[in-house]
């Protein structure tokens, strides 16, 4: 981390890295969600399966959330964010080859969407969870407010691009997206400062850590309505 707590936020590489990376990537998935609701209807003509597609994407977030920031905090989270980005872009790439060669199916593409769903879950518990390593704790506020402000911008830049991009080739979308997903990976591996700190106390079991999670959120109140706000907000979106 680093020590100099005067340094600007933006004079701190690895923080700089981290957020280029995922405000590109960002705006790739945004480019991929407004595109594929309108591949499904256009192979499908149905507003239900497109919403299907949708949901199976979503239900990672609801299914694994919790496991997935337990194992997070055990495993090499630099690792984890990587191997995250190059399956995500492998899965486009699927379905890139798939529409191209003209084997595209729907199951294909809830399966797709599912897989999405899941790697985007591990890779956003380790990504929230990196920040607080690449700042001082007087810029963690300041961190944690840029990331947010540049995920909302990329969700406003993303699916205006998405239909831009959809217009001039259905799987130009999808092609971006990957490529979104390579740009967070070269970034990630730049960067230098550790992921997280080295773990000295003793290693309880995973599930008394997520039960120890659930009850610091439950007695939080700010936490707590955050946790809703964002289930709810989830919700809507999707």
């Amino acid at each position: 981390m680093q020590t100099a707590q005067k340094v600007s936020l933006w004079r701190n590489r690895d923080f700089l890295l981290l957020m280029s990376g995922q405000t590109i990537s960002s705006v790739g998935s945004g480019i991929s969600d407004i595109a594929a609701p309108l591949l499904i209807l256009y192979l499908t003509h149905s507003p239900v399966q497109t919403g299907l597609a949708y949901a199976l994407e979503t239900l990672p977030f609801l299914l694994l959330s919790l496991l997935a920031g337990a194992l997070v905090d055990r495993w090499d989270r630099k690792r984890v964010m990587i191997v995250c980005d190059i399956a995500r872009a492998l899965n486009l790439v699927t379905l890139f080859l798939a529409f191209f060669t003209g084997h595209l199916t729907l199951a294909q593409i809830y399966l797709n969407a599912f897989i999405e769903g899941v790697f985007t879950v591990f890779f956003s518990s380790a990504e929230t969870a990196v920040i607080s390593q690449v700042v001082t704790r007087p810029q963690l506020a300041a961190g944690y407010a840029t990331d947010q402000v540049l995920a909302n911008s990329a969700s406003l830049i993303g699916p205006a691009l998405g239909g831009l991009l959809y217009g001039l080739a259905q799987a130009l979308p999808f092609v971006v997206d990957a490529a979104s997903y390579v740009a967070s990976f070269v970034a990630l591996a730049c960067m230098k400062q550790p992921f997280q700190q080295v773990r000295t106390e003793a290693r309880r079991r995973l599930l008394s850590e997520i039960g120890a999670g659930v009850s610091y959120l439950w007695r939080s109140p700010v936490f707590r309505f955050m946790a809703f706000y964002g289930a709810v907000l989830l919700g809507v979106l999707s």
